[in-house]
């Protein structure tokens, strides 16, 4: 029998859609009982040129789950999607209610948060470099190349970590038009931000790069006064983004007139949630953190800081060691001491290693520690043991030292460096008691 014009079966799906959403509106079904959202219509043919509606329950009630979860989708694309999978359910406006709140959030997987690492620059600056043939004190040097750069320990830390393609977030303190032009290349390059606004400027720090010796001497500036409603607001604002897990970056210099307690307070908050605090900063500080009762769960310093915390000069790798160990007596599980192309030294939880960087020709030195502590904490939230970890901390500074001033590592040659970093068990020396560990 020939089919009747206009018929169910003779239509093309779109015009099925559109009779079905004309029929819905002319008689909407009740919101209640076996007609409830929680249950579809569906359609099937018993017939040529005729159809039937029967009922039977689909998973409107998970659609509707997701809808309240903040996904967001069209009423017109909801029935089309529902339509070729033969399900033609009542949708009403609480199933594809939009909450923008939640729309990021629901885009993450579980658990991405505590993937994130949090880095901390209480002091941004501005770093100028300059290169000179032989630098000279008290002597006129002629500059052979100068170049400005984004800078902050912190901020180092997130754009190594950057480059390595994982995710950092930046969070500190922003001051004036160069803070802001921070931010804005920091989110060009794709690292998330969470600045305080405070007023002032952001401050500049000078590199002196001598080329013969391939030595480099920084000039710091002090950084803006922090009042305390600014810390308060900061404090806040980082609590609310910390997660069992994740690491909070704690590096770099403090704005006058703060003390090293705010160091204290953002460790202690970070443990409160259960997060994992590293800090890097000068040995004063270091010292006075411990000192304080603060246990971050690891401490990075490089030779020349870890002699200012104890005040008196290092001598060999004996020496290193032992006043590393002095740090471990107040309760910080992991040191790691970087020694710029010597060998590093990391007193961890796994045991003690020499880490040996592999030889290359030093470009600037400016910024390795930064991307060494990058380095080691990617390999951590990677899974890897403490010994690949610290091989790609190494990688990662010596990759930085390939580049001019600022510039930081690039990912090519972090991962070409990685083959080359030797990593070595110490095996246990007796500590300043007298008694092996």
């Amino acid at each position: 029998m020939a089919r009747r014009r206009g018929c169910w079966s003779s239509m093309t799906s779109r015009r099925r859609a559109r009779r079905w959403r004309l029929s819905r509106t002319r008689c909407a079904p009740p919101a209640h009982g076996r007609y409830s959202p929680s249950r579809s219509l569906a359609r099937t043919e018993r017939s040529a040129g005729e159809a039937k509606r029967t009922l039977r329950p689909v998973r409107a009630a998970a659609e509707c789950a997701k809808a309240r979860r903040g996904r967001h989708v069209s009423r017109r694309d909801a029935e089309a999607r529902s339509f070729r999978r033969g399900v033609l359910a009542p949708l009403d406006a609480q199933h594809i209610r939009v909450e923008s709140a939640c729309i990021q959030s629901q885009r993450r997987t579980p658990g991405t948060e505590a993937r994130v690492i949090i880095t901390v620059t209480l002091n941004p600056a501005i770093d100028q470099t300059v290169e000179v043939e032989h630098f000279t004190v008290g002597d006129t040097n002629r500059i052979v190349a100068s170049r400005f750069d984004i800078g902050g320990k912190g901020i180092n830390v997130a754009r190594v970590l950057k480059e390595l393609h994982y995710e950092a977030v930046a969070t500190g303190f922003g001051v004036g038009d160069l803070g802001r032009m921070i931010e804005d290349q920091l989110r060009d390059s794709g690292i998330g931000c969470d600045f305080v606004y405070i007023p002032g400027e952001t401050r500049t720090n000078l590199t002196i790069l001598d080329r013969s010796t391939h030595t480099h001497t920084v000039l710091g500036g002090p950084g803006e006064s922090v009042s305390e409603s600014e810390l308060a607001q900061f404090l806040h604002r980082l609590r609310r983004r910390l997660r069992r897990d994740m690491w909070l970056v704690l590096a770099g210099s403090i704005p006058p007139p703060s003390d090293p307690a705010i160091y204290v307070q953002l460790i202690l908050a970070a443990g409160a949630e259960g997060a994992l605090a590293a800090l890097d900063a000068d040995g004063p500080v270091v010292r006075a953190v411990l000192e304080a009762g603060a246990r971050p769960t690891l401490v990075k310093l490089n030779e020349h800081e870890l002699s200012r915390l104890g005040a008196s000069t290092l001598e060999g790798e004996d020496e290193i060691i032992a006043a590393a160990e002095r740090i471990r007596d107040y309760g910080v599980p992991n040191v790691v001491v970087t020694r710029g192309s010597g060998p590093a030294i990391a007193l961890t939880t796994a045991g003690d290693f020499r880490v040996h960087v592999p030889e290359i020709a030093v470009e600037s030195a400016v910024g390795a520690g930064d991307a060494f502590l990058a380095g080691v904490l990617l390999g951590l939230k990677r899974g890897d043991r403490w010994e690949r970890a610290l091989a790609l901390g190494a990688a990662a500074g010596s990759a930085c030292c390939l580049t001019h001033g600022t510039q930081l590592c690039r990912e090519t040659d972090v991962w070409q460096l990685q083959s080359r970093v030797r990593v070595e068990r110490i095996h246990p020396i007796a500590a300043s008691s007298g008694t092996p560990r």
